[in-house]
């Protein structure tokens, strides 16, 4: 009897541990907490945290913490708060990328083991020695390793390597890193122009870039906006044909006119929009400019020099001389350098003794025609149809005529060699011959 009783006990305790456990799993589940896990009335709810299997849970555990800071060495304060949606939305979010791939030197806690600054008591309010309820948003500060936030950029910065290693050798030769190399800390490293965990797909919407840019650069992005081009990206920020900071300057390879080559090369810059005729069409605009200013004197001058690789900079005008650089207007605006009534002080900036008929020597990239230039057009079909022509057509004549007479020449020559030969072996032979040679054998052919 005293056997039955113990399995029956045994038998009543494991339907109940059964239903117990049924219970959590369900409640799991169901997402369901039970009341000891519930916030207490007036707590704020848990921060979402990260997936308990990932190395995240740990770091959010503080970094979840709105009034969580650090204090660095010069007593600069900064937020340590680290928006856990704004994360996942960013680019590196639905990669999976944790915080080690980042911070692969933080990867204990407290981070600085010289200095314990963190408890278990410093979140869970305790009494009489016994661990009690977190209190979200403690206010928490903690020291940080570095001397100031500039210091913390760029050591963290170096992690971006070694995940994007063409964009880091891309940028190992720009204004940048010449910057950056010449001692200014403050010049832009990876984390200034894409942010840190809330980095968003480069260039959306391309007004953007101009807007980054102009952090630094603000005299120029306050022109740029002002410009014919700037104008038109605020009124579409999407504008796939409009150029910004990074079209003409690059990407990571961020180039200035300092840098060799620039000048030259921008005729090609400026001719990948102004020389495509299906682009133009879409503004009204002529594709011609680029190509007749190919044929002018200053696009010859300075094609040749950029053709030549590199060397020194050619001193004749290229599209930015004239048209400007970031204040770029319509021909037709009184702002435009190019303008009529602006055009001739454009010019003697590199023609100081230009005259008030200088100007009207040029054909503003037009190509000449019967009806509208007719000096022009006659020069032109002189200069294509008769001189060039007549030029190269006279050194074809020339080579050819002096080619057969060096030709006759040799030939001569061979058969007096050979009428040679043919005497000495008759005089060899014994045959009567004078010796002398006779005009009738040499032109005997």
């Amino acid at each position: 009897m005293m056997m039955d009783s113990k399995r029956r006990g045994w038998a009543i305790l494991g339907v109940l541990g059964g239903m117990l456990a049924l219970w959590f799993g369900l409640a799991a589940g169901w997402g369901v907490q039970p009341a000891w896990a519930q916030p207490l009335p007036g707590e704020e709810a848990p921060t979402p945290q990260a997936d308990a299997g990932s190395p995240d849970t740990d770091c959010l555990m503080c970094h979840t913490n709105h009034n969580f800071r650090g204090r660095f060495a010069n007593g600069q304060v900064i937020s340590l708060y680290v928006d856990v949606g704004e994360f996942e939305n960013s680019v590196h979010g639905p990669e999976g990328l944790e915080c080690i791939a980042c911070h692969p030197n933080t990867r204990a806690y407290p981070h600085r083991p010289d200095q314990a600054q963190v408890d278990c008591t410093t979140c869970h309010l305790s009494e009489d020695g016994r661990v009690g309820a977190v209190v979200r948003d403690l206010d928490l500060v903690v020291d940080l390793p570095y001397a100031d936030v500039r210091e913390m950029v760029l050591r963290i910065n170096q992690e971006c390597q070694s995940c994007h290693e063409e964009a880091a050798k891309e940028a190992q030769d720009s204004m940048h890193v010449r910057a950056q190399e010449s001692g200014n800390r403050d010049a832009p490293v990876c984390a200034d122009c894409h942010g840190s965990h809330d980095i968003q797909p480069p260039g959306q919407p391309r007004a953007r870039v101009p807007q980054l840019c102009g952090q630094c650069h603000r005299p120029v992005f306050t022109t740029y906006q002002a410009s014919v081009h700037g104008q038109a990206l605020q009124q579409n920020p999407n504008h796939a044909d409009v150029p910004t900071c990074v079209s003409c300057h690059g990407v990571h390879s961020v180039r200035g006119p300092r840098t060799p080559g620039f000048h030259n090369d921008m005729i090609a810059v400026c001719g990948q929009c102004h020389g495509d005729a299906e682009r133009m069409a879409r503004y009204d605009l002529s594709a011609q400019v680029y190509v007749s200013y190919l044929r002018e004197f200053h696009g010859r001058a300075v094609n040749v020099a950029r053709l030549a690789g590199p060397g020194p900079e050619s001193a004749e005008a290229t599209c930015y001389d004239c048209h400007g650089v970031h204040n770029i207007q319509p021909v037709d605006d009184p702002r435009a350098t190019v303008h009529g009534e602006r055009l001739l002080t454009t010019c003697q900036q590199c023609h100081p003794a230009a005259g008030p008929r200088f100007t009207t020597a040029w054909n503003r990239h037009q190509e000449p025609s019967w009806e509208r230039t007719p000096v022009l057009a006659a020069i032109d079909w002189l200069y294509g149809y008769v001189l060039i022509p007549g030029v190269i057509g006279s050194f074809l004549l020339y080579i050819g005529l002096d080619a057969r007479k060096r030709w006759q020449e040799k030939r001569r020559a061979v058969h007096r060699a050979l009428l040679e030969a043919e005497r000495e072996l008759a005089r060899e032979l014994g045959a009567d011959d004078d010796g002398a040679f006779d005009d009738e054998d040499l032109l005997a052919e």
